[in-house]
């Protein structure tokens, strides 16, 4: 096990001292007679929280040692020991940043409240780098980086037009050309629509520029116009309060425009000046903003015979369509589905903390044969499903994919499959109008609940098996349990 605490001191009673008050404080506690000891033991990144150091050691002196072991542990607080009386050495101890400085003779309670210092400040450095890392991570994901490895796999014949349509959009941007026309994505519910967009996005002019998303379906008419617009409203001293809307927000970036078939007529006029002008007035402004965003916008296969109907405006629809795509189902894209869900699996598995060993047979089999009505969002929730509930080091079975065949097959053909029908099941609820990080906010605790109940069963309620399988401390097994209000007990009377 990894040190949290380690101890240097030459002298042995003074290690053993120390050692021992800390362990009865709960803490892992590793001690060396040296510096040569302490770094030949401690090689690796982040294996120590906190440095006890004697100033005056054989060979290196604990100086010395500090700057050697922050190099490799940069969050690491010291707390530098010396003898009566070492004003300069105090000093040179300040200089150097150790968290604290104590003379000997040792007082054990007062060192103690001193580790507990150095921890809560080593946890609170660690909490911000965790902070930062995600915010990085964020920034990938607005720029397209991870989408596009993870979203976007096209060997299939099927996909051949929309690979020739993303090469072409991107030697525009490689020959510097200034007008980037609308794109329109045709597809069903699903099928991939925001990875191509963030595709196109990280390919262009623009890709690191800003990026942003808005769902016609989910956003009433007024609330919708204020979101892509902006709004002023008169505010108490007299002046005016401005909300600024995604136009301004995404200066120089891509927006993407969910289910554009939905936008009332009032709108459509609206955004049709709107993009022929290049410029917006904010709600309740007559001021006019000229705008710098390229604009993607999805719709369903019926989104031609609604033009044709006059349910959506010829005119908008000629614009928004100057570099249209048709996005091909996942059903008729056989070929990419094995690689695709590998690539999903690779993926989810990596965010469990587990190794993919594969698919077996079976569950190659199945993936083929499923009609797949929820696309690639679908394929995407039932590998981070099967993520979670597969035995760590096995292969993917037919079974871990939650899919089996369902009554009434096809006349000899291939099997009709379908999501098995379990309490809270994805079938159950899940909206194809939703965007994949709306889904996955909708089904993260989902899937973890049933993991955990899974977890619990397998291991007749013994929590620290559940959590050993789990790789995950004890402490934070048991704060799971309290977040979906599940008690261990239950399935210990089960298991009897």
């Amino acid at each position: 096990m990894k040190a949290r605490i380690l101890i240097v001191d030459q002298e042995e009673n003074v290690r053993a001292l120390i050692k021992s008050r800390l362990e009865q404080d709960g803490y892992i506690v590793a001690v060396a007679k040296s510096a040569e000891e302490a770094l030949g033991k401690f090689t690796q990144r982040g294996e120590i929280a906190v440095l006890v150091t004697d100033v005056r050691l054989p060979g290196k002196d604990g100086f010395e040692l500090t700057k050697e072991l922050s190099l490799r542990n940069p969050h690491m607080k010291s707390i530098i020991i010396s003898g009566a009386g070492k004003k300069e050495e105090a000093i040179k101890s300040i200089r150097l940043g150790a968290a604290d400085y104590f003379e000997k003779p040792i007082n054990v309670g007062e060192l103690s409240a001193g580790v507990e210092r150095c921890l809560k400040a080593h946890r609170e450095e660690n909490l911000k780098h965790d902070e930062a890392s995600r915010f990085e991570a964020r920034l990938q994901r607005v720029e397209g980086k991870i989408e596009d490895n993870v979203w976007y796999v096209s060997k299939s014949q099927a996909m051949h037009s929309v690979n020739e349509s993303i090469t072409s959009l991107r030697r525009e941007a490689m020959r510097g050309d200034s007008k980037e026309s609308s794109i329109l994505l045709i597809a069903e519910n699903g099928a991939g629509q925001e990875g191509i967009a963030r595709m196109i996005h990280a390919g262009s002019r623009r890709g690191k520029g800003p990026w942003g998303n808005i769902n016609c379906l989910k956003n009433p008419s007024s609330q919708l116009e204020a979101e892509l617009f902006g709004q002023e409203k008169a505010g108490n001293n007299g002046g005016n309060a401005i909300s600024y809307g995604l136009f301004e927000i995404l200066k120089g970036g891509t927006l993407l425009i969910e289910e554009i078939a939905a936008l009332d007529h009032q709108l459509q006029e609206k955004l049709l000046k709107v993009l022929e002008k290049g410029a917006f007035c904010r709600l309740g402004s007559s001021s006019e903003h000229e705008f710098d965003v390229r604009i993607i916008v999805t719709a369903g296969p019926d989104f031609g015979s609604k033009v044709q109907e006059g349910k959506f405006h010829e005119g908008l629809y000629k614009i928004l369509s100057k570099v249209r795509i048709d996005v091909p189902s996942l059903r008729d894209r056989k070929e990419d589905i094995v690689p695709m869900a590998a690539q999903f699996a690779e993926h989810s598995f990596h965010a469990v903390g587990r190794v993919f060993k594969g698919f077996a047979p079976d569950a190659e089999k199945t993936l083929r044969e499923y009609s797949w009505p929820g696309n690639v969002l679908e394929l995407y929730f039932v590998l981070e499903r099967a993520a979670l509930i597969s035995e760590s080091g096995e292969m993917i079975t037919s079974q871990a994919l939650g899919l089996h065949t369902g009554p009434g097959g096809n006349g000899g053909g291939s099997p009709k499959l379908q999501l098995v029908q379990t309490p809270g099941s994805m079938q159950d609820s899940m909206d194809p109008n939703l965007s994949y990080t709306e889904l996955k906010k909708q089904w993260s605790d989902s899937f973890e609940r049933e993991y955990l109940i899974s977890t619990l069963n397998r291991h007749g309620g013994n929590v620290s098996a559940a959590a050993r399988q789990s790789k995950l401390d004890r402490s934070n097994f048991l704060r799971l349990l309290r977040r979906h209000g599940l008690r261990a007990e239950q399935y210990r009377k089960v298991a009897a």
